[in-house]
């Protein structure tokens, strides 16, 4: 079964509408499912995190003034408050900043030099609570200016992965290091990071959007471009750790892997799949160096290996509820084509949809 397609477009405040209104039913399942795992995955009521998200709005602000625009108009469409919409965007800084352990996500590209039309294939399963399906979408924001963008995210947050009419894409993976946690609303949460890096027309200004932002909580962008070319920024609030191609194939999941030798982050649940998981989709895909296809990417994101903490990530029913993680979606993107393919769910079970940029404004 296909995503829900929204298309947004227009300025900052009547994309916010739009979204809101035609999202309402999925934006409201949204705060509803966040009010209870708040609380019961980190102790956070919801009084609390609408709190906590406040003393970001002046960085948000700061950062990006149509950020807060945006959501006043999706407020305004979706009959929510703006409070509402913006701390479903921090969902990040609530949930693992307070106390929860993040897992999930594995994340690769392959260069023009490995793959067999000579494309830019970036991809990634996106692991997260199985119930996050519900709210899933696929949205197209239609910019005024800058690119357009095509993204994944949850219903009511600005973006998660994707790409641009311009040719370039993020893949976005959970990390954690000591210091996440501590003086969060001295940086921007990683959503608005992710749309902003999005927004750029230009390779340099989406690396350069990343590392140059005050960075809330630590997060991993892969990123790549249709010019063929890619590099994987492991962000920290204090630092970043690069990690270049080799052989023109680039693997991420979530832990460290540019700070040297030995260190991979907290050592927190998740970490212990996660060392494994990005080899199996590199030794996977360098048996078909020069001739990589979005048919054996898909087969990458199929692995089964460690089941069920394995690339293509299955519940483990032996854990509470709350603690279960599944792949949500997986997908595919041909950066030099502008095309997506997006499984709904473990791509295993889901076939793949071929998604493209609706011209119709």
């Amino acid at each position: 079964m296909a995503l829900e397609k929204i298309i947004i477009s227009g300025d900052p405040y009547s994309r916010g509408s739009q979204y809101g209104e035609k999202a309402k039913r999925l934006i409201e399942r949204s705060i509803d499912i966040y009010q209870k795992l708040f609380l019961k995955s980190s102790g956070v009521d919801w009084n609390k995190a609408v709190d906590l998200s406040k003393k970001f709005v002046r960085e948000i602000k700061n950062y990006d003034e149509t950020f807060i625009e945006e959501m006043k108009g999706m407020a305004k469409g979706a009959a929510r408050t703006f409070e509402e919409i913006l701390t479903i965007n921090i969902r990040t800084e609530i949930l693992y900043g307070m106390k929860q352990h993040g897992e999930g996500c594995t994340a690769f590209c392959a260069l023009p030099e490995i793959t067999s039309g000579g494309n830019t294939i970036l991809a990634q399963n996106w692991d997260y609570k199985p119930w996050a399906a519900e709210t899933t979408i696929l949205l197209q924001i239609n910019q005024e200016k800058g690119p357009d963008i095509l993204t994944v995210t949850e219903a009511g947050q600005l973006a998660r992965f994707g790409m641009n009419s311009a040719g370039q894409g993020i893949c976005n993976n959970f990390i954690q290091c000591e210091i996440d946690g501590k003086n969060m609303e001295k940086g921007v949460p990683t959503t608005f990071i992710r749309r902003k890096a999005l927004s750029q027309e230009k390779y340099c200004d989406v690396i350069g959007t990343i590392l140059h932002t005050p960075r809330s909580f630590s997060a991993n962008y892969l990123v790549a471009t249709s010019e063929g070319d890619s590099i994987n920024i492991e962000a920290t609030p204090e630092t970043v750790y690069v990690v270049f191609p080799e052989k023109g194939l680039l693997v991420h999941a979530n832990h460290f892997k540019g700070a040297g030798p030995g260190y991979y982050g907290v050592m927190r649940t998740g970490l212990e799949n996660s060392i494994y998981r990005d080899r199996r989709v590199e030794k996977e895909l360098t048996k078909k160096a020069g001739e990589i296809t979005i048919q054996d990417a898909m087969v990458a994101l199929r692995d089964h290996f460690g089941f069920p903490y394995s690339v293509c990530r299955h519940p483990d029913e032996k854990k509470p509820v709350q603690d279960q993680w599944r792949t949500n979606a997986s997908v595919v993107i041909d950066l030099t084509s502008r095309i997506l393919w997006i499984a709904n769910g473990p791509p295993c079970q889901e076939g793949y949809v071929r998604c493209a940029f609706d011209t119709k404004k």
